[in-house]
């Protein structure tokens, strides 16, 4: 006899049930692989990287869009905002855990190096403007993620979800850095500019 689970709210729905859904689709490489069964995940698509981001993106939006509209918009915005924060948080910490120091050069070179990446390196452009001791500034001409939010009229849940956590990975990586978005592609600027400062 099967048992029937029940969210007894939106907080154990968005910080239980989302994450598990999504670590068993996106985390479990070859779980549910037979015996002798070759893992396929590894393998070129053939796709290009939009082709990849509107397949991810249009399965996502649109359950995004159905919870905004049952739980509330805004709620969903501050809700996404505070899980954004708090994912971000824990995976700058994780990537700089060995890090023997923790100073502005070692932020730009983490940034640069995810950007460098695939698939960051073929949805975005972007550039160093400012690079110091205590200032990293990058400035985003081509945000495919923008894009995507963009054209199903949900660029807040996209700021909420990809954009409004700059400052928490500046923390992350050293409590004495701050981080701020000056403009952004999601709202309607014509290019993002990210400024981090260690103070």
């Amino acid at each position: 006899m099967s048992k029937i689970i029940r969210i007894s709210s939106r907080r154990q729905f968005l910080t239980r049930t989302v994450p598990a859904g999504a670590l068993a689709c996106l985390g479990c490489k070859g779980l549910f692989a037979g015996p002798g069964q070759e893992n396929k995940f590894s393998e070129n698509p053939g796709i290009t990287t939009e082709e990849m981001y509107r397949v991810f993106y249009g399965m996502s939006i649109p359950v995004l869009q159905i919870l905004a509209r049952d739980f509330g918009r805004d709620k969903l915005v501050q809700e996404l905002t505070k899980a954004s924060a708090e994912n971000a948080s824990q995976m700058i910490s994780a990537v700089a855990k060995d890090l023997p120091k923790r100073d502005m050069k070692d932020f730009a070179g983490l940034i640069d190096g995810m950007m460098a990446a695939a698939p960051f390196n073929k949805a975005f452009a972007y550039e160093v403007v400012e690079s110091s001791d205590k200032i990293y500034q990058e400035k985003v001409t081509q945000c495919l993620p923008a894009i995507l939010w963009r054209e199903a009229n949900a660029a807040d849940l996209g700021y909420a979800l990809e954009c409004s956590s700059v400052d928490a990975q500046a923390k992350a990586f050293n409590p004495k850095m701050k981080g701020e978005l000056l403009k952004t592609l999601m709202k309607g600027d014509s290019f993002c500019l990210a400024r981090f400062e260690l103070v």
